[in-house]
């Protein structure tokens, strides 16, 4: 064997192992997408009076609300308050608006708008409909 298939052979090695690096590492990705958009459908309900009692720990958090649809608005942004008895929280949304009295079930980012000597406005930003 010359130096020039023994060269092929380690070049087709290394490839072989570069390639098989990168599919594990993006199945791994996918499993680990997966796993996390699972837990968030699979949880229970967050309490909107939590999320708006303890901002420190919910603002950024990807939370699960359930409630009912109380008012909607489409003007440039569209949005919705939902009630669960707790609290009411409006849900900025991407997607269709419910109508006034659905029981609607949501998940998104809490976000902490502003808080101005006592007058604040927290939202929840619907995360994208999963295909």
């Amino acid at each position: 064997m010359d130096s020039n298939q023994r060269d092929s052979k380690k070049k087709s090695g290394l490839s072989a192992a570069v390639v098989e690096v990168l599919v594990i590492a993006i199945l791994a990705g996918l499993v680990l997408g997966f796993m996390a958009w699972k837990r968030i459908q699979d949880s229970k309900p967050i309490p909107i009076g939590d999320i708006l009692g303890d901002l420190r720990t919910y603002d950024g958090q990807v939370v699960h609300v359930e409630g009912e649809v109380t008012s909607t608005m489409n003007l440039v942004v569209k949005w919705f308050e939902i009630n669960d008895g707790t609290g009411s929280i409006t849900v900025v949304t991407d997607r269709g608006l419910p109508t006034q009295g659905t029981k609607v079930k949501v998940d998104g980012q809490v976000n902490e708008l502003f808080n101005l000597g006592g007058i604040s406005k927290t939202v929840i930003m619907e995360m994208p409909e999963q295909q």
